[in-house]
């Protein structure tokens, strides 16, 4: 399994403007936060990128890539029906490849040198199959993120297949 592509959510209404949010990298330069997500992707080996947007962001969405600009294409997501209609409006850009999701208003902090993105692509692409990071998150949160149920596979790394 080779991942080439990465679909990045960013048309919620209500949360559209936080990856065009100006912020100051750990590199010290000033970037908007799409940028370093798309730069994070672009560092574990993603070639093109995908980026669902509020139908008319795409101008905006566009001076936010940085050097990224012409590795995206934007795919408007109008009358959204929730998270998943989101992710199926990427359908036709992914061409049924595997592909990185990431969202736009999220940024990873990676423990170790090597980044999220690339720690889940390696994984994918050592087990042959769709992984998905998730974090532990207090009961009291869960409505705001969901939940998981899995069981641990054993081996190496803290795998689980999820069960539910």
């Amino acid at each position: 399994m080779k991942i080439r592509k990465a679909l990045i959510t960013a048309a919620n209404p209500r949360q559209r403007t936080l990856p065009l949010q100006t912020l100051v990298d750990r590199d010290g330069e000033t970037k908007a936060a799409l940028q370093i997500v798309l730069a994070e992707a672009a560092e574990a080996g993603i070639e093109q990128f995908g980026v669902i947007v509020c139908p008319g962001d795409e101008a905006n969405y566009a001076a936010a890539c940085g050097p990224f600009q012409s590795q995206v294409e934007f795919i408007p997501q109008a009358n959204p029906q929730g998270y998943g209609d989101a992710i199926l409006r990427g359908r036709e850009f992914c061409h049924n490849e595997p592909f990185l999701h990431l969202v736009g208003d999220h940024l990873h902090v990676s423990q170790t040198a090597v980044g999220c993105a690339r720690q889940l692509i390696a994984i994918a692409e050592a087990e042959n199959c769709p992984v998905s990071a998730v974090q532990p998150t207090h009961e009291s949160l869960l409505t705001a993120y969901g939940t998981v149920g899995g069981k641990l596979t054993g081996g190496d790394r803290p795998i689980y297949q999820i069960e539910s």
